[in-house]
């Protein structure tokens, strides 16, 4: 049996939305800090399934995401008023897997470092603290960023030479693209607004993965019921089970 529907239309200030894979289909959520408010099945993250699930919700004055590229496409589409607020943990975690956590070169733990102190930022003299350390990590080390190494064997019509530090230019590169996006709650400070998508990640995905896990061996069609259900009882108000049944 279908669960109750939860969509009431209001208009909430900030939205958190994110996917957790379940069997071969993707859940996408949407939660506010307190409660969650809709989700949508689909079989991967593309902007148009991200679409049907924005489409479902009046437009909010913020959203936190990860950052993903469909889903950024979605909300320019859908939500083009609502201002983006990126995922510190998820830039952090990005910068970690091009840099490790072990950088061989000094610009390398330098902007390691400074991009895990991203974390820490909570007010607006620390945000513009922070980025003036990153303008002064790219002009210290700007001419390692920009180093270029001549390949041996080019392709044809393909530029004869590549960055010689091109993961740690890419990390660089992102971090000051979404400097604005990643200190918005610092610049704007609110309850409501979170800097990370932790509500989601941690309140909901986390514990459901756990609790699919106790079940595995479920077929697909088992665990969407499971999920709905699970999703359903985090609602605003969820109706007791034995008036949904």
């Amino acid at each position: 049996m279908p669960v109750p529907v939860v969509l009431t239309g209001e208009v909430h200030h900030t939205v958190i939305i994110d996917g957790i894979r379940i069997g071969d289909q993707v859940c996408l959520i949407a939660r506010t800090t307190s409660y969650v408010i809709a989700w949508a099945w689909a079989e991967r993250e593309n902007s148009t399934n991200w679409a049907l699930l924005l489409q479902l919700l009046p437009a909010p004055q913020f959203v936190v995401c990860d950052g993903q590229k469909g889903m950024l496409k979605a909300l320019a589409i859908c939500w083009p008023a609502t201002v983006v607020q990126r995922c510190r943990f998820h830039a952090w975690l990005n910068t970690k897997s091009k840099l490790t956590l072990r950088p061989a070169s000094l610009a390398g733990q330098e902007l390691l470092s400074l991009s895990r102190k991203l974390l820490y930022v909570r007010t607006r003299r620390q945000a513009r603290r922070w980025k003036r350390s990153l303008k002064h990590w790219y002009r210290k080390h700007a001419g390692y960023v920009t180093e270029r190494t001549v390949k041996d064997n080019p392709k044809p019509r393909q530029r004869s030479w590549r960055y010689t530090h091109a993961r740690l230019r890419s990390a660089y590169y992102q971090l000051n693209k979404q400097a604005e996006d990643l200190l918005r709650s610092s610049y704007r400070p609110h309850l409501k607004l979170p800097s990370t998508t932790n509500h989601l990640e941690g309140g909901i995905n986390s514990p459901l993965r756990t609790k699919l896990k106790l079940h595995r061996g479920m077929k697909n069609e088992h665990q969407v019921v499971l999920v709905n259900w699970y999703l359903y009882g985090r609602t605003e108000t969820p109706k007791p089970p034995r008036y949904c049944l």
